[in-house]
């Protein structure tokens, strides 16, 4: 075979399009790979086109749900009372206090607060400064540099995060009841009934 991994095969395409400056049309359903392999990602659904930009952008900021779940794991967590504040928006997210860096202006009332696993963490306790939920372990999958914790949270979501194995292994020890964090400028928002 010409290349003994997909990785060589995508590295060459990558290399091909900056020495040519070639447009490449790539067709994939691998989120990973359309990610890596792309200067602008164009996400369509049943023909129609949902969103067009660059691949961090469209990850960090997709225009809607069925975006954000195409590219990849990410947690929806409901928030009661969206208002706009300061630098963004603010709302009641399992009974506390969450501060979003986000627009607001169109969507008030409830909503749902999308956040990747990877930009969550786990705290040994609550924080009056910090995003965060109380939540149980119910899973763990060692990924080998990290382990994908699943979760839920007392109101019932379910929520994944990636974690160093250290921290995972703590978590765990410690009866399985955790705190989850997250950064204010982490996550976005979406009509309540995630559209």
């Amino acid at each position: 075979t010409l290349f003994r991994s997909r990785g060589q095969m995508q590295a060459e395409m990558k290399r091909l399009h900056q020495e040519t400056g070639t447009t490449f049309v790539f067709v994939t359903h691998d989120q990973s790979e359309a990610l890596a392999l792309s200067s602008r990602v164009a996400i369509f659904n049943h023909g129609k086109l949902l969103q067009v930009g660059r691949p961090d952008e469209v990850y960090d900021r997709p225009a809607n749900r069925f975006v954000a779940e195409f590219l990849g794991e990410i947690n929806m967590l409901p928030v009661k009372g969206v208002r706009p504040a300061d630098n963004g928006a603010t709302g009641l997210c399992e009974d506390r206090a969450v501060n979003m860096r986000c627009k607001a202006e169109a969507i008030k009332g409830d909503a749902i607060l999308a956040i990747r696993p990877e930009d969550m963490s786990i705290a040994p306790e609550a924080s009056v400064n910090q995003n965060g939920i109380a939540a149980t372990a119910v899973a763990s999958t060692y990924l080998g540099a990290a382990t994908k914790l699943d979760l839920t949270t007392r109101q019932g979501a379910k929520v994944t995060v990636s974690v160093p194995n250290e921290v995972a292994a703590a978590a765990l020890s410690k009866g399985n009841s955790v705190w989850l964090t997250w950064p204010a400028e982490k996550g976005f928002l979406l009509p309540d009934g995630g559209q």
